[in-house]
Formats: C-alpha cells, structure tokens, sequence
C-alpha cells in the first residue's frame, strides 16, 4: 500500500513537472511576474490591426484586450472581457470601474486561439479609457450590474494589467517603426 502511495505520488510530481516545462516554452505568450498570466499579440497576416489579450491563467473567465492599427496607432480603449458562459453576466446592462460608469458590449471572436491558448468565443466587455487605465496604480476591479441587480465583481490584477500593458506598448513601437 505504501509502495503504491509512494508511486502515485512521483507520477503525480513528474506529471507537475513536464506540465510546468510545456507551460514554460518560450512562444507568442510571455508569463507576466506573478507567473498565471497569458499575454498574446494576435498578428494575423491580412487583419488591419494587431490585437493583444491578456488574462490570468489561474482566473480564466476574463481579461483584458485591446487592438493596434499597422501604422502603430493604438485603440483609445481597452476591454475587460468576461466569458459569456459565466453565470448571469450575458444579463449586465452597465459597468462601473475607475470611479466611472463605463460602457458594456458583447462580443464574438472565432479567431480565440493562438498557440493552442484561448479566449472565449463570445463575451460580455466593459471598455476602459487608456488614459485611465494608465493612471491607475493599484488593482482594478470592475463591477458589472445585471438588470436584476446583481453585481459581479472582476478584479484585473497590477502585475497582469502592467505586463499588458507594456506588452501593448511594445507593439505600438514596432509597428511605427
């Protein structure tokens, strides 16, 4: 019994450690400094724009994406998205976050996978300003209120929204160039 425990056991931390060597190959995805981060840059050949998405891969029914033109100019906003799948969230009619009401929409993208890492297909987003995204210094959390009442509570952490966000600034600067 003991000889069994002892064998499942080291399967079990050999399985940790090959999953831990996949999830650490170099590719489009870079981990942000709390290790859970997924930050992807979308380039696809004939698309006008370049989309980066980031999320938690510890919290995966969110995070947050924005798009950059071929010239390197940058959407004015950034969208922190939510699965549509998550419990009454297709029912949220507004948002609020960084002391402002902020505008709901939702969302389909068929393009969701790169590096066999995904995004929801459909979601429900509540946009951002650039400039208040940047100013903020702490956690956002944004609160989504469905038309019963309800409030869900997403909170985009420092350390994921600051490797976006420099990932984000590292695609505006090749692409002007």
């Amino acid at each position: 019994m003991t000889h069994s425990r002892t064998l499942l056991r080291t399967l079990a931390l050999a399985t940790a450690a090959v999953a831990l060597i996949l999830v650490a190959r170099p590719s489009f995805s870079h981990p942000a400094p709390q290790g859970g981060a997924v930050v992807q840059v979308r380039d696809f050949e004939k698309a006008s724009t370049v989309d980066i998405v980031a999320w938690n891969a510890a919290e995966p029914q969110f995070g947050i994406r924005t798009w950059v033109r071929r010239n390197g100019q940058a959407d004015r906003y950034h969208y922190l998205w939510v699965n549509a799948d998550y419990p009454a969230i297709r029912d949220a009619g507004t948002a609020q976050g960084l002391n402002r009401p902020l505008q709901v929409t939702s969302m389909r993208d068929d393009q969701n996978c790169v590096n066999n890492q995904c995004t929801p297909t459909a979601v429900v987003r509540a946009r951002l300003s650039d400039d208040a995204l940047r100013k903020a210094k702490e956690d956002v959390p944004v609160k989504f209120i469905t038309n019963s009442g309800a409030e869900i509570i997403f909170t985009a952490r420092r350390a994921l929204l600051d490797a976006y966000l420099a990932r984000v600034d590292s695609v505006k600067g090749a692409l002007k160039k």
